[in-house]
């Protein structure tokens, strides 16, 4: 950079030099001429002076300043927080009581001594008969017989019924029972009962019902002795 300025500044010193020369040129050939005798006589004896040139003063360029960048400080990195939890301790569960084992239910006792189902089927007599029949048993699982059996409701057993002990039909089993309702398939609705020694019923009324199906037509009733 130093090296440029300089031979900038001789060029520019050359450049002004040679037109102050031409300057100087050009005065002497508008105002130096040959003069007439007359004129000779007279510069004779008054001495005419020469001007001189005054140099131009020449425009010195001046240093500029390039602006050299000011680095920016960089910023120093703050440490970040780091943000820390406390747990609290959790609160103590409190045990839960294990359940022991459930008690054993007690048997279900019905308000009567003997309790029933029914199974209707199709007649060990085939498909010329309808009737009532079954079986009664004790806390034993054993047959039961000379246990009154009361039936009643449509004909032919009438609201009066009929009454037979256990053990009189035994081609169903020891305690056997049979009531007849026709020689075919009837339809209709009836009632069963076990009957004591004293005209108290033994076990709740038992609903038959038939409806002439010869599939069905034999109503099967198991009594069980409950307590």
């Amino acid at each position: 950079m130093p090296n440029s300025r300089a031979r900038l500044f001789n060029t520019l010193t050359l450049v002004l030099l040679t037109l102050t020369l031409l300057t100087c040129a050009a005065y002497a050939a508008i105002f130096v001429v040959v003069p007439s005798p007359d004129i000779a006589a007279r510069s004779s004896s008054t001495p005419t002076a020469t001007p001189t040139t005054t140099p131009t003063p020449s425009n010195t360029p001046r240093l500029t300043n390039t602006p050299t960048a000011t680095p920016t400080p960089s910023l120093t990195p703050t440490a970040t927080p780091v943000i820390t939890q406390t747990v609290r301790g959790s609160a103590t569960p409190t045990p839960s009581v294990t359940p022991g084992p459930s008690p054993t239910p007690l048997p279900t006792f019905s308000p009567f001594n003997y309790v029933a189902r029914v199974d209707y089927q199709r007649s060990i007599y085939g498909l010329n008969w309808a009737g009532i029949a079954g079986l009664v048993f004790g806390l034993d699982r054993k047959h039961q017989t000379n246990i009154l059996v009361r039936a009643w409701g449509d004909p032919p057993l009438g609201e009066e019924g009929q009454e037979l002990a256990s053990g009189i039909a035994t081609q169903y089993g020891v305690s056997g029972f049979e009531f007849t309702l026709g020689d075919k398939p009837v339809s209709g609705r009836w009632n069963v009962q076990l009957i004591g020694d004293d005209g108290t019923p033994l076990s709740d009324a038992i609903p038959i019902v038939m409806d002439g199906d010869p599939r069905f037509n034999l109503a099967f009733v198991i009594f069980e002795q409950n307590h």
